[in-house]
């Protein structure tokens, strides 16, 4: 059997069907199952593959590389054929002619665009090196935009994202958890997130909660400093502070300012 992987053994085996099945029409038969030609086909196959064998054979036994037409007579005699036939056959009246598959021509080259201009070779290089590609393959060209810094654009866009992910969380525990409808009808639109009934509401006020007071320390020490060093800062007249301060346009970004007046409570007895 040919190989089914090996493209020329197809071929070969495509053009030995289309004989047999001419050889066949010209029996009389019009129709055939294909499993009757493949066995056909198999057959004549190995009949040809015995008498090129058998040529090569003389061939190297005559010291010859190359066969000879005396080579497949004696192969045809040695298999048993009649060779005064084969003329008559070769004459006969309603021999089928079919034309011999075309050779397909290469596959068209597809054309690149070109840009802009090649550079031609300089003098010290010789011109049967490949020559040089397109000015744009130098050219940076950047695929990304430039992050917007706007501080108007980035809180817009930051609150619009914390919008999103507050809707997206909603519409997933509303739809993962219990949910109570805003309208009796409809029981898909407006669907609201379920209240937890707490059996006992008022424990939450009366129990005492664990506290990290070692954290809490350390945040009133840092806080103790820094409100005595804004105060040393504006005894001492921090007008370059105040400066920088005031040069910021951001009001979120600015320093809080401690008011100076204190205002005295009276006790009346």
């Amino acid at each position: 059997m040919a190989s089914s992987l090996d493209p020329r053994e197809i071929s070969r085996r495509k053009a030995l069907k289309v004989a047999v099945c001419a050889l066949v029409y010209e029996v009389g038969y019009e129709k055939a199952e294909e499993s009757v030609l493949e066995t056909l086909t198999e057959m004549l196959q190995s009949f040809l593959t015995e008498l090129g064998r058998s040529c090569r054979s003389y061939a190297e036994l005559a010291g010859r590389s190359e066969g000879m037409m005396t080579d497949v007579f004696m192969s045809l005699v040695d298999m048993g054929q009649n060779i005064q036939s084969i003329q008559s056959h070769a004459r006969r009246v309603n021999k089928s002619v079919f034309l011999p598959p075309a050779h397909t021509g290469p596959p068209p080259t597809l054309k690149t665009l070109q840009v802009g201009d090649k550079p031609s070779h300089p003098s010290h290089i010789p011109d049967h090196l490949p020559a040089f590609p397109d000015s744009h393959t130098y050219i940076r060209t950047l695929t990304n935009k430039a992050p917007v810094t706007e501080y108007q654009l980035v809180r817009e866009k930051a609150a619009s994202q914390k919008r999103d992910i507050e809707r997206a969380l909603t519409r997933f525990i509303a739809k993962t958890g219990e949910t109570q409808m805003l309208f009796p009808d409809n029981t898909e639109a407006y669907p609201l997130i379920a209240m937890k009934p707490h059996p006992l509401p008022y424990l939450d006020a009366l129990l005492c909660k664990e506290q990290d007071l070692d954290n809490q320390g350390s945040t009133n020490e840092e806080e103790e400093k820094k409100v005595k060093d804004q105060d040393t800062g504006q005894q001492n007249g921090g007008q370059g502070d105040a400066q920088d301060a005031e040069s910021i346009d951001n009001p979120y970004l600015r320093p809080v300012k401690l008011s100076r007046v204190k205002k005295k409570i009276k006790l009346t007895g």
